[in-house]
């Protein structure tokens, strides 16, 4: 009888560790997530230094330091949850871009394209996420409170790339 309960118990506990393992799904998604804001940064960074007006190269910059920690905070949750990232991931968020691009003159009109399709991936692997019903209430609380971010710097950049472009078709 004793020798029953003492199994009975262990299985209990194996049960209950298995209950709080991450699902697979959830640390993909955030992996994918992890992966749409290193292309992001590094085309914001790419951008930045095409770009000859300071404010939006600052803006660029700023948005790219954001997806930086972003990431930063995103890997520690993953790591947290039980997912193994690779050594090379980890350094290549926290590398800056090569500088090495020829800062070519641009009409804007290409680079804001190429932003607007960074955001809609970004918004897009951010709302995947969010739906996911196995979801941590504290990593869907971090992911919403990055979106939100997100998306305010976006707001501010589209409007400093108008007022910009504007003020540039006004002046010629």
């Amino acid at each position: 009888m004793v020798l029953f309960l003492c199994e009975y118990y262990k299985s209990l506990f194996m049960i209950a560790s298995l209950v709080h393992k991450t699902p697979a799904v959830i640390l993909d998604k955030l992996t994918r997530l992890l992966n749409a804001l290193q292309t992001v940064k590094d085309n914001y960074e790419q951008t930045a230094l095409r770009i000859r007006n300071k404010q939006l190269r600052l803006s660029l910059l700023a948005l790219a330091q954001e997806s930086k920690q972003y990431a930063n905070e995103l890997m520690a949750h993953i790591e947290t949850l039980g997912g193994k990232l690779d050594e090379q991931v980890k350094t290549d968020f926290n590398r800056m871009g090569s500088g090495k691009e020829d800062p070519g003159i641009t009409d804007g009109k290409m680079d804001l394209r190429e932003m607007n399709l960074g955001e809609q991936l970004l918004m897009k692997t951010y709302r995947d996420i969010l739906n996911e019903p196995f979801l941590y209430d504290n990593v869907r609380r971090i992911i919403r409170y990055q979106l939100n971010g997100l998306m305010h710097c976006f707001s501010q950049l589209k409007m400093l790339y108008a007022t910009l472009l504007k003020t540039s078709v006004d002046g010629i």
